[in-house]
């Protein structure tokens, strides 16, 4: 097999020789310095300048690349560990500079790092949607985010050249979008929808867009145009203008690495590919990074083994489950309620029918219920179906339904699946239409009945589908519903091929809710990938969090030995001065010495820095494509950071040259750091590659479906199941926190 691995990244050198740079403690007439806040972009070279100069009450220094009046100039050693931080600045600023020329870019600040963001419009045609009685406009936005980073590996800096997801702007201003019209239809869009927008500012005779969030404009009385201001759409306004189901291609789904790469290839060839630059950037590439063969390696193909029932093995999901599950729900009946509305009753008896008697079309993949839980599936009988009247708000009704007799004097040998047919889209218009998933959820949970959802009206759409065509892909469906039902049941669909070992595996995960909270939950797994319970809490709640963790210590010792070493899976920055002191307090209390590995996993796939394969290719009806992902185990070090050892993890379906199939998905590599802060000097290699090949491991058993996903469940499951307890009225009870009820 033939490899050619690239990064999305282009080398370039720091200057020889020291920088003049130019500072001084109050801003320039004309507002074009930059400020720095903190003393940590501070160089190391303005320490006497910092001394000698009168500084304001908020201590900021400011700077800039050229000679201005009464700014003092001073040269930078580049090269210097101690000036990472304004290094970047210092180019972030350069590179603003340098594309402020082109008039189509717009500029806004990615994340926390500061880093250049940058907006163009899509060469993409603009969709043309209704608005009012109108044909209006949404306008493609590409956007990308350009980092100034040092390769401590390789030794040598990079720009990094990043393509986020794209933004969609309506061509409709916010007078329009907030008029009222008698004589034009009403529009289901609110200002209260709108996050950005995009504003247009006069400056020095020229019209400079600023991408801001509307809010935040308020809260600093920031003044704009109404006439001109248009909103950047979210995903409820997309789906209330039609343009959230755009239709996908059976045949041929094209690499999302292919796409990725030919945009940042654009832009670097139209804005970044001059002689002009390279006066900034010495010696800058103008080709993408090619990874050092040293610096590469792959997990060992047995790490992609996964185990079924009957002891079969198969390194696929899909395949395998038809063997059925590797650990059995433990109950010998299960029976099945169906919650649907009253004009959906066709659609509730297909369900149980596909559920009961595994005939969906015929299919080879399609399989009766009980063969994927291991336990009889029947009828729960006529009174335990619930059928609804209001479509917008079921709950009601549900909860009167939960007071009937069959309910309350049910049989406690048999154990109930609620199977939830919503006729609503989680982009719903009203809020609190949505939260009715998660009320009938809660209301079958306070009877111990775990729920399955499926969204009604894209059922019968992939159905109407699969019958103008010659596929079955909703047999898809109920095989992942299936897999997600024997988890829910206390099943294990499958396990991971591993010897038992000494050690306790702590995933912790975090989702922001509306009310802009962060909520956890802290989740228990041994080295097989066996799920054993969950603790939930508050992010600020930092003793709650160690002591999910201690539990989580006394749970396993309480039936196993001592563990050999603690990991944890963390879906940030482990916070050493706070979070970890805790910790290792907490492992004193237990008179535990053993090493903890701390693993940071970002909780989205790494988008940032992408690993290529110019060599990976798949085939359709033998037409070749190209496919670029590189092959599933493949990781990357990227060299020692900050925060630790960085590495760059693919995990996919690509298990061979390029026999794969691209309905699998082409999911992006994900960003591991690796530390062990309670003991010194480096982490030994070997252990950094069982760390590394855990990780990958541990993100192919995520039970909701059979595809291959990107992030691992120690970082997947707790973001889930903390996205959904806000909702509940009491997120404290009627859960079992040993149960995968959320999936």
């Amino acid at each position: 097999m033939t490899e050619s691995l690239f990064l999305n990244t282009l080398a370039f050198r720091y200057p020889s020789e020291g920088v003049t740079c130019y500072f001084s403690a109050i801003s320039d007439a004309q507002k074009k310095s930059e400020m720095m806040k903190h003393k940590s972009v501070f160089p190391k070279e303005i320490k006497d300048f910092i001394k000698d100069s009168e500084q304001g009450e908020s201590g900021n220094i400011y700077f800039s690349p050229f000679p201005k009046e009464g700014f003092k100039p001073i040269v930078i050693d580049f090269n210097d560990e101690a000036n990472e931080n304004f290094v970047k600045r210092y180019y972030n600023n350069r590179l603003k500079i340098h594309l402020a020329k082109y008039d189509n870019l717009i500029f806004t600040q990615s994340g926390i790092t500061r880093d250049l963001q940058v907006w163009v419009q899509s060469e993409q045609p603009p969709i043309k949607v209704k608005f009012k009685g109108k044909d209006v406009k949404i306008w493609q936005i590409d956007r990308f985010t350009l980092k100034v980073r040092f390769d401590t590996f390789n030794h040598r800096p990079y720009l990094l050249i990043a393509s986020d997801r794209p933004a969609s702007m309506l061509n409709v201003t916010l007078n329009q979008l907030t008029s009222d019209d008698p004589f034009t239809p009403n529009s289901p869009l609110d200002i209260d929808m709108v996050h950005k927008v995009m504003i247009r500012v006069e400056k020095d005779g020229h019209i400079i867009r600023r991408i801001l969030e509307l809010s935040r404009m308020h809260e600093l009385n920031i003044t704009y145009d109404r006439s001109t201001t248009r909103p950047i759409l979210t995903g409820q306004m997309k789906h209330l203008l039609g343009i959230d189901n755009s239709e996908e291609s059976y045949t041929i789904r094209e690499s999302k690495y292919v796409k990725y790469l030919r945009k940042i290839t654009n832009f670097k060839e139209k804005y970044l590919n001059s002689d002009e630059l390279r006066q900034i950037f010495p010696e800058l590439a103008t080709e993408f990074t090619k990874i050092n063969e040293l610096q590469v390696d792959i997990a060992d193909v047995h790490k992609r083994l996964l185990t079924f029932g009957n002891g079969m093995k198969n390194v696929r999901p899909q395949v395998g489950i038809n063997n059925g599950p590797a650990v059995m729900c433990p109950y010998k009946e299960v029976k099945l309620i169906t919650i649907f509305h009253e004009d959906d009753r066709n659609e509730a008896e297909n369900i149980f029918r596909y559920f009961k008697m595994g005939n969906y079309g015929q299919s080879k993949w399609s399989k009766q219920l009980s063969s994927y839980i291991g336990a009889n599936v029947d009828y729960a009988g006529e009174d335990f179906q619930i059928i609804f009247s209001d479509p917008h708000n079921p709950v009601p009704e549900v909860k009167a339904a939960l007071q009937r007799d069959c309910y309350i004097n049910r049989n406690m040998d048999v154990k109930y699946v609620g199977i939830y047919l919503s006729p609503i889209n989680k982009y719903a218009d009203d809020r609190e239409s949505r939260k009715c998933y998660y009320k009938v959820k809660e209301s079958f949970l306070k009877l111990g009945i775990p729920t399955q959802c499926i969204d009604v009206v894209k059922m019968r759409e992939t159905i109407d589908k699969d019958c103008r065509s010659q596929y079955k892909n909703f047999v898809y469906t109920l095989q992942n519903m299936s897999v997600a039902i024997c988890a829910k049941l206390g099943g294990a669909p499958w396990l991971l091929d591993e010897a038992e070992q000494r050690e306790l595996i702590i995933g912790i995960g975090a989702f922001k809710s509306e009310q802009n909270q962060y909520l956890g939950a802290a989740f228990l797994f041994d080295n097989k990938g066996v799920f054993n319970k969950y603790n939930y809490f508050q992010k600020s709640e930092l003793r709650e969090l160690v002591g999910a963790i201690k539990d989580a210590i006394i749970s396993y010792t309480s039936v196993n030995d001592k563990p050999s070493r603690l990991i944890i899976h963390y879906y940030k920055k482990l916070s050493l001065r706070y979070e970890f002191v805790l910790i290792e307090k907490m492992l004193n209390s237990l008179e535990l010495d053993i090493p903890v590995y701390v693993i940071t996993i970002n909780k989205t796939e790494s988008e940032d820095v992408v690993l290529f394969d110019a060599e990976s290719r798949y085939s359709i009806k033998n037409i070749s494509y190209d496919s670029l992902m590189p092959i599933s185990g493949r990781y990357v070090n990227l060299g020692h950071v900050r925060e630790g050892q960085r590495f760059l993890l693919c995990s996919n379906t690509r298990y061979d040259d390029n026999n794969f199939k691209p309905t699998d998905g082409f999911p992006f590599p994900v960003k591991l750091t690796i530390i062990c802060p309670n003991r010194q000097g480096d982490i030994d290699g070997n252990v950094v590659r069982q760390l590394i090949e855990q990780v990958y491991q541990f993100s192919r058993i995520y039970w909701k479906s059979v595809k291959q996903q990107g992030l691992p469940v120690t970082i997947k499951y707790p973001e889930m199941m903390a996205e959904i307890m806000p909702h509940f009225d009491n997120p404290t009870a009627y859960c079992d926190n040993r149960s995968l009820w959320f999936l």
